[in-house]
């Protein structure tokens, strides 16, 4: 039997992913696939394969490609017959690339714009299809990880088994989500079998990370993990540091021949400074007569800043089956968050000031968050007429309760006098920091020039509330084995409240809403698959301005429509895809609470190309290219009807591959290099021309060197040191992208 590895590159090393091997784990029996002893001569090795297959958990994802996926239709599915766009995000493409965010693994996937404001420390960041997912959008396990505002969950990507993404309007099984798609990240599980790994890192900003990741068994069909990291790390900008733990403990019980319990738990603590700059446009994308603003220019004062965020999960899995067609899964996590932020950012250009004299403002929150997911599915397969149906009945329930504090936008200000309050302005050209503690946040009245310091006392305390409950029927039909029918319906039933205990006002909302999904794929002979699907969203509108006067306002909406062809050639590990989508996004809530209009209406077309391969057991690549044509239908404001939405690129194109040594002088060696190309963007919606940001290019390298279980990397991101700006907003804010970032490490896996 070929050894086992807690490091998938390991596996790969020993010769574990020659395609005949893949075929073998994706029909879970047992084989015989290639392996080279010490000769370098190709020998077969027998692999166990069974529990360890091809799993749409990726517990045994080898390579780059994965074959089957949960997140598209809440049933272990191949990829080549659900007919929804879907990408496979695997261990090993987050370890070639050293990812250090769920972001920073999505960056070689098509159709998504990760990072769009740049690293961010504080959550991630993405846009897919044209359409943000700020808060929205995100899993864990399959169900919701339930966000608001500063209260955003951010997953450390090394507790990560893949990252799975669904493009495309989700709503008919998971309720309120954008049009764009839905972000699966699925949870590192126990393993039968024993297990290690402990790494050690140092790289770019004086990056040091300690990590380890031990499974194994616990007496007869029991088994345990264990995953854990510590990082401490300065970054790209002036005196902004940050630290993570990670603790996140798993455990798998066999309750008997038929049913199975895994219980999942983290706990992360974030003790940083936020990273994020809210940085003018002038002197960034606009001229400014005192030249440019530097990239690593903080904002605010770090000393007087802080992020400081606790966050802990436990939940659990539950499996019965009541025969081999009829099985019961719930899944369940409670999450709670522990949050402390003080964050200042630019107001705009004190007047008279020669556009040199920052003002700014304070972004502060303290408070708690607690969420509840449970998620209930039962699954019954049966044939009639010559059809196969695998029916999925399912029962899920959300909610997010927030109990927080923050003052009602401050300016940030000192005593330039016994009793007299000034804003502590900033030169970001030349930058000059007071001292933390003679800093105040001020309500300032600029047409009197009055200041008056805030005290604890002038925090407003708030309490939001959200819920959905919801219930999905689907129903996926194979007939001929070569159509695939699928078919899903969703009743929803959503609520917002909203109340400021220091103002004694309050606000409610409800939404009730039908989602449904259809799709149909041809299955040919010679590996093509032919797909078109349809399906519909909601998203209910923010609560700050969800209301005008007493009228309520309807969730936004919309609707996708795809037409696709997969295409996985016999004997290849590898797949080929191409999608045309067409998405709209209706009901665009604009205005304040009381001048509400939801008139707005945006539409993304576009087509999508994208290959994943390990095309020989030395070689792997991933390339893809994403063309859209985003425009404004109805907003409001005629001029900007026919443009393109601020933020969002047309065009986004990236390519990797990865070549390793399996014999020879350089046995054990690997390089892989990357690019990466996101188009233009507009910093506004009206597309000045001045609020343009240029496209940019930025190349990724790897090397690693494997020795028996000892592995050596160094990999790159952004190798080149390109300085570029991510994005601009409301022809206001600027952020820049990261530099060069080089992460060496050494690992030892058993």
């Amino acid at each position: 039997m070929a050894s086992r590895s807690g490091n998938t590159q390991q596996r790969r090393g020993r010769g574990t992913r020659h395609p005949l091997a893949w075929a073998v784990a994706a029909t879970m029996i047992s084989s015989p696939a290639w392996a080279q002893d010490s000769s370098g001569t190709q020998q077969l090795d027998t692999v166990e394969v069974g529990a360890q297959g091809e799993s749409a958990l990726g517990e045994a994802d080898f390579g780059y490609v994965g074959q089957r996926s949960l997140t598209a239709t809440k049933i272990d599915t191949p990829v080549s017959e659900t007919p929804r766009a879907i990408s496979i995000v695997t261990r090993e493409q987050m370890e070639d690339r050293a990812s250090i965010s769920i972001a920073d693994a999505l960056q070689y996937t098509p159709s998504i714009q990760a990072n769009y404001f740049g690293e961010d420390n504080k959550q991630d960041w993405f846009v897919i299809r044209g359409f943000d997912q700020a808060n929205n959008g995100l899993y864990r396990d399959g169900t919701r990880v339930y966000s608001y505002g500063f209260y955003s969950w951010q997953i450390d990507p090394f507790g990560l088994e893949r990252v799975e993404i669904l493009r495309g309007a989700p709503s008919a099984l998971y309720g309120q989500n954008p049009p764009g798609g839905a972000i699966n990240t699925v949870s590192k599980r126990p393993r039968s079998y024993s297990s290690g790994y402990v790494g050690l890192e140092y790289g770019s900003y004086d990056r040091k990370q300690l990590s380890v990741d031990v499974s194994g068994p616990v007496g007869e069909g029991h088994a345990y993990r264990l995953v854990a990291l510590r990082r401490d790390s300065e970054t790209r900008v002036d005196d902004v540091d940050a630290e993570r733990t990670l603790i996140a403990p798993s455990f798998k019980a066999a309750l008997g021949d038929n049913t199975d319990l895994t219980l999942l738990a983290s706990y992360q603590k974030d003790d940083s400074d936020p990273y994020l700059q809210f940085l003018p446009t002038s002197g960034v994308i606009t001229p400014n007569p005192n030249g440019e603003i530097d990239d690593d220019v903080a904002v605010g004062n770090p000393d007087y800043e802080k992020f400081e965020r606790e966050q802990a999960t436990l939940g659990y899995e539950f499996e019965h089956r009541f025969s081999d067609n009829t099985r019961f899964q719930q899944y369940t996590r409670y999450q709670h968050m522990k949050m402390d932020l003080r964050q200042m950012y630019s107001l705009g250009y004190m007047p008279n000031s020669g556009d040199s004299q920052l003002l700014r403002g304070l972004s502060d929150e303290e408070g708690d968050a607690d969420g509840i997911n449970v998620d209930n599915r039962l699954i019954h397969k049966w044939s009639f007429n010559g059809i196969d149906h695998t029916l999925l009945v399912g029962m899920d329930y959300q909610s997010l309760s927030i109990d927080g504090k923050t003052y009602a936008d401050p300016v940030m200000g000192y005593e330039a006098a016994p009793g007299i309050y000034a804003p502590a302005l900033l030169d970001p050209y030349h930058p000059s920091y007071r001292d933390a503690n003679a800093l105040v946040p001020l309500r300032c009245d600029f047409s009197t020039g009055a200041c008056n310091p805030l005290t604890e006392a002038d925090r407003q305390e708030r309490d939001i509330d959200f819920y959905q409950a919801g219930a999905y029927l689907q129903d996926q039909m194979k007939f001929n084995d070569r159509f695939v029918f699928l078919f899903g319906v969703r009743y929803d039933h959503a609520t917002q409240e909203y109340q400021n205990k220091t103002l004694s006002t309050q606000q409610k909302t409800r939404n009730e809403e039908w989602t449904t999904s259809t799709g149909l794929a041809y299955l040919f002979d010679n590996g093509v698959t032919a797909y078109a699907n349809y399906s519909q969203y909601f998203l209910p509108v923010r609560i700050e301005i969800a209301r005008a006067g007493t009228n309520e306002a309807k969730p936004e909406s919309g609707d996708n429509v795809e037409l696709g062809l997969k295409y996985q050639p016999h004997g290849f590990d590898g797949y080929f895809n191409m999608a045309l989508f067409q998405a709209t996004k209706e009901n665009m809530a604009t205005g304040a609470a009381l001048t509400l209009q939801q008139i707005g209406e945006v539409e993304n077309k576009g087509v999508e190309l994208e290959a994943v391969a390990n095309i020989t057991p030395s070689l792997s690549v991933i390339a893809n290219a994403t063309f859209m044509d985003p425009e404004i239908k109805e907003n409001g404001n005629a001029a900007q009807e026919g443009n393109r939405p601020e933020q969002v690129a047309k065009t986004l194109a990236s390519a990797w591959a990865k070549y390793s040594f399996l014999e020879g002088p350089m046995k054990g060696v690997s390089v892989g290099t990357g690019v990466r190309y996101v188009g233009d963007t507009y910093g506004d919606n009206d597309n000045t021309r001045e609020h343009r940001v240029p496209s940019f290019t930025l190349w990724d390298a790897t090397v690693s060197y494997q020795w028996q279980d000892w592995k050596f990397q160094v990999a790159a991101k952004n190798l080149a040191d390109k300085e570029y700006v991510a994005t601009c907003s409301s022809a206001y804010y600027c952020w820049y992208g990261d530099r060069r970032n080089v992460i060496a490490s050494v690992s030892y896996a058993w």
